[in-house]
C-alpha cells in the first residue's frame, strides 16, 4: 500500500479519508439516535472520544505504532471488545458494549446492532 506523505503515520490515504468521513459523521449530534444537543470530541494518541451525553463513544485510530497494532478493522474490533470485557468487571454501568459504525454515506444515524 502506498502512503501519502500528508497522511498520519501508519495510515494509507484511503484510511485517512475514511477516518475523516467517520469523524465528521460522529461530530454531528444528528448522527446519534438519542438526540444529544452537542458532541464534544477529545483526541488522544490512539483514539478519539465522542461525548454525546449521556453516552460516550470511543473510536480507535487505524494505526500501528509497533507496541500496539490497530491497523485493521478486525484488530480494532478485537481490542475494543477486550477493553470492554476488562473494564466492565469494575465499571459495568460505564462499559455498555460495542456499536459498529457504518459508512456515513450509507446511514444518517448510528444504529444499535445489539441491546446494550
Amino acid at each position: 500500500m502506498q502512503r501519502d506523505s500528508s497522511t498520519p503515520l501508519g495510515m494509507t490515504a484511503t484510511q485517512d479519508r475514511q477516518a475523516h468521513d467517520l469523524i465528521a459523521f460522529l461530530e454531528s449530534p444528528a448522527s446519534y439516535p438519542h438526540g444529544p444537543t452537542e458532541v464534544r470530541v477529545i483526541q488522544i494518541h490512539i483514539s478519539r472520544v465522542f461525548i454525546a451525553s449521556p453516552f460516550v463513544f470511543k473510536v480507535k485510530k487505524p494505526v500501528n505504532l509497533g507496541f500496539l497494532d490497530f491497523s485493521t478493522l478486525e484488530k480494532r474490533r478485537y481490542f475494543c471488545q477486550r477493553e470492554v470485557d476488562l473494564n466492565r468487571r469494575l465499571a459495568p454501568e460505564v462499559y455498555l458494549g460495542i456499536v459498529q459504525s457504518t459508512k456515513p454515506r450509507q446511514a444518517s444515524r448510528l444504529k444499535r446492532t445489539a441491546k446494550l
